[in-house]
């Protein structure tokens, strides 16, 4: 009987190995294609670009060990079926709750880690990814800028032509202020640098060679 359970789930690890690793793999790959563009060519170091996709595999391991185990499970006992040996264990004695058994215990036992899984481990990693984009946007508040499109500033809209996340520095620049009670304004600028002050708690703006267009609603 140890045999024979050692047999039913060495036919499920090696699909749940094979399932996890793919799917993880694929997920990841999903991750990096959509950090990409934010994270390489805006002189990051590579330590800190490594540390954001590891802390990204954690959460995708949470939605992946699930679909692992339903893989493992149907592609092992398919596997076993297809080779006649549950029509052997069958003949045999075995009952059909004796052949699930060692997959039941098996994804008891991995319910247990998941749970700790998500309870302990990923809360950490979460906190310390979302930390970790919040230094790199306070040492580089451009990091997070778009170019050629509209970054939300509340009250403030900012679109520049061009960023340099390294520096800071902004070329062509439009701001939308939307601060004003009595109208609205908008300031055109050649450049700019964006930094934050020495506390590490305003956003500054330096702006060189523009102009500003304010709109006073009740002098249209």
């Amino acid at each position: 009987m140890r045999l024979l359970r050692g047999h039913i789930l060495r036919s499920i690890i090696g699909p749940f190995v094979f399932s996890l690793g793919a799917c993880t793999g694929l997920l990841l790959v999903n991750q990096l294609a959509k950090q990409f563009g934010n994270l390489v060519g805006k002189d990051l170091p590579w330590q800190v670009i490594v540390e954001v996709l590891t802390l990204s595999i954690p959460f995708i391991v949470a939605l992946t060990l699930p679909m692992a185990v339903l893989v493992a499970v149907l592609y092992g006992y398919s596997q076993l079926g297809a080779d006649n040996e549950i029509t052997a264990m069958r003949a045999s004695g075995l009952s059909v709750m004796q052949m699930l058994r060692p997959a039941l215990v098996a994804g008891i036992l991995m319910m247990l880690i998941s749970f700790v899984f998500v309870d302990q481990v990923l809360p950490r990693t979460n906190a310390r990814l979302g930390n970790l984009q919040t230094d790199i946007g306070q040492k580089k508040p451009a990091f997070q800028m778009r170019e050629q499109a509209i970054n939300q500033l509340p009250p403030y809209f900012v679109r520049a032509g061009r960023v340099y996340p390294g520096s800071g520095r902004l070329t062509d620049v439009e701001i939308f202020d939307l601060s004003l009670a009595t109208g609205r304004r908008v300031v055109y600028a050649d450049s700019g640098v964006m930094a934050f002050d020495e506390r590490g708690v305003d956003l500054a703006l330096t702006l060189y060679t523009g102009k500003v267009h304010e709109y006073i609603t009740a002098e249209p």
